[in-house]
């Protein structure tokens, strides 16, 4: 087959998939004493580089949630240090981590962006990311919402 016409079939089948990515809930958050718990976000901005894939996110070694590009899950722990993970399952496995020291009724950014870097944030930085996004699992539910009976 002709080499430009095999690119031309190739190239659409990729781009369709770019954006297909999207996080989901895998299992109930972490039940914390409201009055003295700290929150960690983790954020993804949306970015079209990676926009494939759904890296996981962890809490002290238990698997939260699969993140979406242009996503965002806010994460009750109790207050501690806590070790927030990113795992990425692709040819090669990428793994990445950020410590964090919670405080009570404080909240805490991560961000996870392209290359991959996983890295806490400030404030200031993180809740104008958080606002581009939307809450892990939300397009499921739009979905959902769109596909029922009226």
């Amino acid at each position: 087959m002709n080499r430009k016409i095999r690119f031309g079939l190739i190239l659409p089948a990729v781009l369709s998939l770019a954006g297909c990515a999207a996080g989901e809930m895998l299992g109930p958050l972490p039940v914390v004493e409201p009055t003295t718990a700290a929150t960690i976000v983790v954020v993804r901005p949306y970015n079209f580089f990676g926009s494939g894939r759904a890296p996981s996110i962890f809490v002290d070694g238990v698997e939260v949630c699969d993140i979406g590009p242009g996503e965002h899950v806010a994460i009750p722990v109790p207050p501690g240090e806590h070790l927030i993970g990113m795992l990425i399952v692709d040819l090669v496995n990428l793994r990445q981590s950020v410590r964090i020291k919670a405080e009570p009724k404080q909240s805490y950014y991560v961000v996870l962006s392209p290359g991959p870097t996983f890295a806490e944030l400030a404030e200031a930085e993180g809740e104008p990311l958080v606002a581009k996004t939307t809450a892990v699992g939300e397009r499921y539910r739009e979905r959902e919402r769109a596909a029922a009976p009226r």
